[in-house]
């Protein structure tokens, strides 16, 4: 069964070094397998990291200049030419055991079409998460996902989150996408990429199986452990809270509800 991983980058070359690193360290014996790659602001030097990769990697490389994460991975479908994709960031350290975990998954559940896995921090040397008390904002910041659950449906809530998921192609394949109007772009965007996707997903009747021997790890940069950096990613996470909302309204509007007044005052 064919894999594709796919991921898109923007401006993070010492990073997506690192990353690209982890994929040429996975187990891949047996493996067919494929990297998908888009560059979301198109410079040169990544251009050139990739390049030294592709001796290393099976690395198609692609540039897609439309703003926006979800744009990006929405290039790289009309590439991928894998029955899985496993969608990831440019900045994550996968475990050696990583793809064949996610592929054995999929072998032992075949009802399933979403999958995702675990992510664990990777601070800096010397380094350690600021002090902050609210363990489920630090885990949203961070993109922490460790639950002490058995492989499994755990419903209702997602446990796949956007570093460590894969989906079957056959999902790509009935008509859905990424949003483009939410996702990274920029520095002012709404959250929940991924969660919007699963969403609808979930909605067309596709189900989600947690993986808890798929691992990846997620460098923390220093400056993501500021109390700034915080603040910009809690204003990101406040944009995501209406907008999901009010897209569930049967009739959109832009009445302020009490469950927003509510979410506000949190």
């Amino acid at each position: 069964m064919k894999l594709s991983i796919i991921f898109s980058t923007f401006n993070r070359n010492e990073i997506l070094t690192t990353t690209l690193q982890g994929l040429v360290d996975m187990e891949t014996s047996g493996l067919d397998w494929e990297v998908i790659l888009v560059d979301n602001a198109g410079k040169i030097e990544t251009k050139s990291i990739a390049e030294s990769f592709s001796s290393k990697l099976p690395l198609t490389f692609l540039v897609e200049k439309k703003p926006g994460k979800n744009n990006a991975l929405n290039t790289a479908l009309g590439h991928a030419s894998g029955e899985l994709f496993i969608f990831t960031d440019d900045d994550i350290i996968p475990d050696p055991a990583w793809a064949k975990s996610m592929i054995e998954a999929a072998d032992r559940w075949p009802d399933c079409d979403l999958f995702g896995g675990r992510i664990l921090p990777k601070y800096p040397e010397g380094e350690a998460a600021p002090p902050i008390n609210d363990k489920q904002f630090m885990s949203v910041a961070y993109v922490i996902a460790d639950w002490n659950l058995p492989e499994g449906k755990h419903f209702p809530e997602t446990k796949t989150w956007g570093p460590n998921m894969m989906v079957r192609r056959r999902v790509f394949d009935n008509g859905l996408r990424f949003n483009p109007d939410i996702g990274p772009s920029g520095t002012n965007y709404v959250m929940g990429s991924e969660s919007d996707f699963l969403k609808r997903a979930r909605a067309a009747g596709y189900q989600e199986l947690y993986v808890p021997t798929s691992l990846v790890y997620h460098q923390i940069r220093p400056e993501q452990l500021t109390h700034a950096w915080l603040y910009g990613r809690a204003f990101r996470l406040g944009r995501m809270i209406p907008y999901q909302g009010i897209r569930n309204l049967s009739k959109p509007d832009l009445k302020i509800r009490k469950w927003m007044l509510r979410e506000i005052i949190r």
